[in-house]
């Protein structure tokens, strides 16, 4: 643990303590490790007891581009939720609010969906997940030369279905136009002082929106936060000290 620098961000943070701060999480390879069976993220027992801890004390809100059943899933109901990057919001009081257009792209994904069959035959060990809004195609057990088929053909489908194409960490993804993790905090956050944590590009979103927030990136390489921690096991402790 780099103490210099997690003592920064902790007397950064003590100077917004007291001013009704918002904090927003991401989830995959930010709260827990980014595995290749994404169906397995499951939080243990110590996030979650840092995160219930948290809550009680600041707005929290858990940031991801998992679909909101599957964030659900692993994390329960009482949680504040940005899913979709943004496209869904879920208030730990049951509200929940949707992007315009919602039901004609979770339509979409439905459709591309239903051929599935074809993908697997044509990229042995890929993984489709639909997202009810969203599909990401994983490239983990695809042999490697099938890589840049692959992007090709999900490059194709998204400019015939008006959907933006996002390449993450060993994932091909169509994402509903328009909303992104960035947008969305902005709007939560009114104004208000701000923690923002993440590792993917999608959070690089977050951070250039919300330039005058207390913003850390995890993992190495470029970002526009202003803090990088090494990994999700270096920000529990931080997140505990806070």
């Amino acid at each position: 643990m780099r103490e210099g620098k997690v003592s920064a961000i902790l007397n950064e943070f003590s100077t917004i303590r007291d001013s009704n701060p918002v904090i927003f999480l991401d989830y995959d390879g930010t709260l827990v490790p980014i595995i290749k069976n994404p169906d397995e993220s499951f939080p243990d027992d110590e996030i979650m007891g840092i995160l219930k801890t948290l809550r009680k004390k600041y707005d929290l809100y858990i940031v991801t581009g998992r679909s909101l059943r599957e964030i659900r899933e692993f994390i329960g109901g009482s949680f504040n939720v940005l899913a979709l990057h943004g496209a869904i919001i879920s208030l730990e009081d049951g509200t929940t609010n949707f992007v315009r257009d919602y039901g004609k792209y979770r339509k979409k994904c439905d459709d591309i969906y239903g051929s599935k069959n074809e993908f697997e035959a044509k990229y042995p060990g890929i993984q489709i997940i639909n997202k009810d809004g969203g599909l990401v195609f994983t490239k983990w057990f695809v042999p490697e030369k099938l890589h840049e088929k692959l992007v090709e053909e999900v490059r194709s489908i998204s400019a015939a279905n008006n959907m933006e194409l996002y390449l993450g960490k060993m994932i091909v993804e169509l994402r509903i136009p328009g909303p992104d993790k960035g947008k969305a905090i902005y709007g939560i956050r009114n104004g208000r002082p701000s923690l923002i944590v993440g590792d993917d590009l999608t959070d690089e979103d977050a951070f250039r929106e919300n330039a005058d927030a207390l913003t850390i990136h995890i993992g190495n390489g470029e970002t526009a936060a202003h803090y990088s921690l090494s990994n999700y096991l270096e920000l529990r402790q931080l997140l505990a000290e806070l």
